[in-house]
């Protein structure tokens, strides 16, 4: 039986408006799928992210501790992809190169914020 896989043109504004509400701050993310798009022009894989919530880093962290890096980025996948074209995510199918990519950037949205910090 054939895998049925979400398209990123199939997201609705209302989608998005739901994922704001319970998510906080989305990116949209287009990945260039001829390497020599520079500019995106061309055919690309587009997806919705956001960052991690808390508990979802507990977990990394249990997996981290097991050194069990597919299951953390399952688990990055699965919670925070929101939607996309989702054909280039499947392990068995998809684009690994877009899988990276899509992993690095929830890795961006994983980054701490600049401190200040002073002697008292």
């Amino acid at each position: 039986m054939e895998k049925v896989y979400t398209k990123f043109s199939e997201i609705t504004k209302t989608q998005i408006s739901d994922w704001k509400k319970t998510k906080g701050k989305l990116k949209q993310i287009d990945i260039p799928l001829d390497d020599n798009d520079f500019d995106g022009k061309d055919k690309t894989a587009s997806f919705v992210i956001c960052p991690p919530t808390r508990n979802i880093l507990s977990a990394i962290s249990h997996y981290g501790a097991d050194k069990n890096i597919d299951k953390v980025n399952d688990l990055l996948i699965q919670n925070c992809v929101l939607g996309g074209d989702m054909q280039y995510l499947d392990e068995a199918t998809g684009d690994t190169a877009v899988f990276l990519s899509v992993l690095d950037e929830v890795g961006k949205l994983m980054e701490k914020k600049r401190v200040i910090s002073k002697n008292l």
